[in-house]
C-alpha cells in the first residue's frame, strides 16, 4: 500500500506540470468560449438596440469562428503541455504550422460569413440610412469578387506555410492555364461574360429583356458566373450562358424613355373629300393629348393611297413605359380617332374584294316545267 501511494506521488510530481498546462489549456478554451459569446451577445444587443442591424447580424454570425479559433489555441497550448516533457520534436515541430494553417482557414470562414451577412443586411441597412436602395446586381458581383480574393489570399497564405513555393506554384499555372485554357474555352467565356455584365450592367436582377438572335425573353432571376436565369412570361426558365451576351444584342425595354405607338387609319375612298379635314382634327387631337409624349414628337399625315383605302398614319409615343398603361392609352387614342372619323361624316374602310365581268352571262336555254317535272330530258 506504501508502495502504491508512493508511486502515485511520485507520478504526480513528475508530471505535475503538463497536468496543469493541459487544466490550464481546457480553462483558457472554456473561458474563452463563454467571454466570447457573452461579449459578441452584448455587442449584437447594443447594435441592434441602436438601430445597426446590420453590425448586430455580423456579431452574430462571427461567434463560430471565434470560438473555433478559441479551441484551436487551447488544444495548441494542451498539445504543448504534453509533448513538452515527452521531448517530442516531432510533433513539436509542426504544431505551428498547424495552428497558423487552422488559424489562417478560421480567418477565410469569418470573412466568408461577414461576405454573406453584407450581401443580405446591407440593401436593407443603406435603405434605412439613405432612403435609396443599392443595386442588386452591383452588390452581387462585389460579394463574388470579396469571396474570391478571400480564398485567393487565404489560399496562398496557407500553400507557404506549407512551404509550397509560390513562385513555382504560378509558374506551373502559366503553363498549365494554357492546357486548361483550350479545354475550357466556353468557361472562360462565360466568365468573361458575367465580368462584362457586371461592370457594363446592361440589365439587373428584376428586369426584363430580349435576345432576339436567340428568341428569348423573360425576366433576369439571378446572373451567376457561368449562365444567367431568366423567367420567360409562361414562367419556363431560360439559363442562358454568359458568352452570348459578349456577341449578340440585348434589349432591355424597361429602361426605354416611352412607349411607341404606330398605326394606320383607313378611310374609304368614297370619302375622299373629307380627309384633309378628318387627318387634321386627328392631328389636333394627338398634339393635345394628355397621355402623348410631344417632346419626342408626335406625327398624324395622310400616308399613301392603299389597295382598297387612304391611309392615315399615326405615329407618337405614350408617357408611360408601363406595357399595360401603354396599351390602355393606345386603345383610348384609336377609339377617338375613330369617333373623329365618324364625326366627319366618313367611314373606316374595310377589305373590298370587286369582280368585273367582261361581257354578259350567258343565258340557259329554257326548259318546259312539264317535262322536268316528269323527268323527261329534251332530245
Amino acid at each position: 500500500m506504501q508502495n502504491l501511494v508512493a508511486g502515485t506521488a511520485s507520478f504526480w510530481m513528475a508530471h505535475l506540470s503538463t497536468i496543469i498546462g493541459v487544466a490550464v489549456a481546457l480553462l483558457l478554451g472554456i473561458g474563452g468560449t463563454a467571454s466570447s459569446r457573452a461579449a459578441l451577445g452584448i455587442l449584437a444587443r447594443w447594435s441592434e438596440r441602436h438601430g445597426h442591424r446590420m453590425r448586430a447580424a455580423i456579431f452574430a454570425r462571427l461567434l463560430p469562428p471565434v470560438v473555433v479559433g478559441i479551441w484551436a489555441l487551447a488544444l495548441y497550448f494542451t498539445a504543448l503541455a504534453v509533448a513538452t516533457p515527452l521531448r517530442l520534436t516531432g510533433l513539436l515541430a509542426i504544431l505551428p504550422v498547424v495552428l497558423k494553417v487552422v488559424m489562417l482557414l478560421t480567418i477565410a470562414w469569418a470573412a466568408l460569413r461577414v461576405v454573406a451577412v453584407g450581401e443580405r443586411a446591407y440593401p436593407a441597412h443603406v435603405a434605412a440610412r439613405r432612403g435609396e436602395t443599392p443595386d442588386p446586381m452591383l452588390v452581387d458581383a462585389i460579394g463574388k469578387i470579396t469571396r474570391i480574393l478571400v480564398v485567393a489570399v487565404i489560399g496562398m497564405m496557407v500553400l507557404r506555410e506549407l512551404n509550397f513555393s509560390i513562385a513555382s506554384l504560378l509558374a506551373f499555372g502559366g503553363v498549365a492555364g494554357i492546357a486548361v485554357g483550350f479545354a475550357a474555352q466556353g468557361v472562360t467565356a462565360n466568365l468573361f461574360g458575367a465580368l462584362v455584365v457586371y461592370l457594363d450592367r446592361p440589365f439587373k436582377v428584376g428586369e426584363w429583356i430580349v435576345l432576339p438572335s436567340q428568341n428569348v425573353y423573360g425576366t433576369v432571376e439571378h446572373i451567376g458566373w457561368r449562365t444567367t436565369t431568366l423567367r420567360g412570361f409562361d414562367t419556363r426558365p431560360y439559363y442562358v450562358p454568359n458568352q452570348i451576351f459578349n456577341s449578340s444584342v440585348v434589349q432591355t425595354p424597361p429602361r426605354m424613355q416611352a412607349r411607341q405607338i404606330s398605326t394606320t387609319i383607313a378611310i374609304r375612298y368614297a370619302d375622299f373629300d373629307r380627309l384633309e379635314a378628318i387627318t387634321e382634327a386627328c392631328r389636333q387631337h394627338v398634339d393635345n393629348h394628355p397621355d402623348i409624349d410631344q417632346s419626342l414628337g408626335a406625327m398624324v399625315y395622310f400616308d399613301q393611297y392603299g389597295t382598297h383605302a387612304l391611309q392615315i398614319m399615326v405615329w407618337c409615343f405614350t408617357r408611360t413605359v408601363v406595357w399595360a398603361e401603354s396599351l390602355a392609352i393606345q386603345e383610348r387614342l384609336l377609339i377617338e380617332l375613330g369617333r373623329i372619323v365618324r364625326l366627319h361624316g366618313a367611314e373606316l374602310a374595310l377589305p373590298v374584294s370587286e369582280v368585273r365581268l367582261a361581257g354578259p352571262m350567258p343565258q340557259a336555254a329554257p326548259v318546259d316545267m312539264a317535262m322536268a317535272a316528269g323527268g323527261v330530258r329534251p332530245g
